[in-house]
């Protein structure tokens, strides 16, 4: 999910079985209709978005599990008794495990993630600063920055 068509379209050329921009499709209803009323047992957060953060809690399944790989730059207010109510595990994920690389390594090798497609800019170790400030200023404008070392 995204609000970006040309993410969303990596997504699926990366072998996203559905995608759903929500800008124009309606957020809770499109998950409903995907996991048959149930909601989805997994919801990774990897935007940063206090308003994601707490949809995340909101729309997971019963003793689901949401996972925070972005991290929001302000306070987030939630309301905890869906942490209880719905018997949810709650994780922050921020490293990744050597398994996990050396699938991401494979999978880069075996061309089946449209990387020219996810690299928005290519930029030299000088530029680096002045690219992840732009990114941090608007991340909507990236998808990844990748730094040349040459």
């Amino acid at each position: 999910m995204d609000v970006s068509d040309e993410k969303l379209s990596v997504a699926r050329k990366a072998g996203a079985d559905h995608i759903v921009n929500t800008r124009v499709q309606p957020l809770h209803e499109t998950l409903l209709e995907l996991t048959n009323d149930l909601g989805p047992d997994v919801v990774i957060e990897a935007v940063g978005s206090p308003q994601l953060f707490r949809a995340a809690v909101e729309e997971v399944a019963f003793t689901g599990r949401v996972v925070y790989v972005g991290y929001a730059k302000e306070l987030v207010n939630y309301e905890t008794r869906l942490f209880v109510q719905k018997e949810l595990d709650i994780l922050g994920a921020r490293n990744a495990l050597p398994e996990d690389f050396r699938r991401v390594i494979q999978m880069l090798e075996e061309h089946r993630f449209p990387v020219e497609d996810a690299v928005s800019s290519v930029v030299s170790i000088e530029e680096a600063p002045g690219a992840l400030k732009a990114w941090s200023d608007d991340p909507a404008r990236f998808m990844k920055i990748m730094v040349s070392l040459d």
